[in-house]
């Protein structure tokens, strides 16, 4: 093998652990194996496990009759730009984002989805492929699709550009155990609600620029609500909706 370009070993990769031909074209991208595995069993018909190792979950399945994956890629940009390459090599095309977020809108509602339609980039991975001035946009297809989607299926929804952070506590402007935030994030925090940004989350610009600059892949992402920083509301919720939402998207997505 080569330092340059480990694998492990068969042709499998060496963090997801997939092979040649294990991942869909379409492909859904989560934070959590369990939220892999609810997909996985919930919304999939025949699936089957492909992957697993460091908590890279990985299934293919069938969503109405159309191939479909769900891979893992652990929390925030790091972990996202290492899976990325991978899931390529093994067989995706499409990526979808199912993840949570914290909204930025008074009006947004917990269990909601939220559409993101480009990011704000405070991700850090996403400077070693281009850059701060490149833009993080979602695909237009992949967009339209989410929200046709949204629309059919009668779920909430909210579309608009996300803030992608590498930290979610002080870098999301949550204070620390001593009560403290950094002042120049407060304000920047500040900035991006009077501008209207509608959530926080970690892994979206990410995903588009990497997507954008390796070849041009189809990608989005639709979020579960579960916070609402105006209102300063908690509760965890929607994955479920959000993720129906990807599924239909994606079964609908031209390749």
């Amino acid at each position: 093998m080569k330092a340059d370009r480990p694998t492990a070993g068969g042709g499998r990769q060496y963090h997801i652990e997939t092979g040649p031909g294990d991942l869909a074209e379409r492909c859904i991208l989560v934070g959590s194996p369990e939220r892999a595995e609810l997909i996985a069993t919930e919304l999939f018909e025949k699936s089957r496990k492909v992957g697993d190792h460091r908590g890279l979950r990985s299934f293919t399945g069938q969503y109405g009759g159309v191939p479909m994956s769900v891979v893992t890629t652990g929390m925030g940009s790091a972990s996202t730009g290492i899976v990325l390459p991978e899931a390529v090599r093994t067989g995706a095309r499409a990526f979808i984002r199912v993840g949570t977020c914290a909204a930025l809108w008074s009006e947004v509602e917990l269990g909601d989805a939220a559409i993101c339609t480009a990011a704000v980039r405070l991700d850090g991975a996403s400077e070693n492929w281009a850059p701060i001035e490149y833009p993080a946009a979602a695909h237009w297809r992949v967009v339209a699709a989410l929200h046709d989607a949204a629309e059919c299926l009668r779920l909430p929804f909210h579309a608009g550009i996300g803030v992608t952070t590498t930290c979610f506590n002080e870098g999301q402007a949550r204070p620390d155990d001593n009560d403290y935030i950094p002042p120049r994030i407060l304000a920047m925090h500040e900035e991006l609600v009077q501008r209207g940004a509608l959530f926080y989350s970690m892994e979206e610009a990410t995903l588009f620029v990497w997507c954008s600059t390796h070849g041009g892949y189809p990608c989005g992402a639709v979020d579960a609500v579960i916070g609402n920083r105006i209102r300063n509301t908690f509760r965890v919720g929607g994955e479920k909706n959000a993720a129906l939402i990807a599924c239909e998207a994606l079964a609908r997505l031209r390749l």
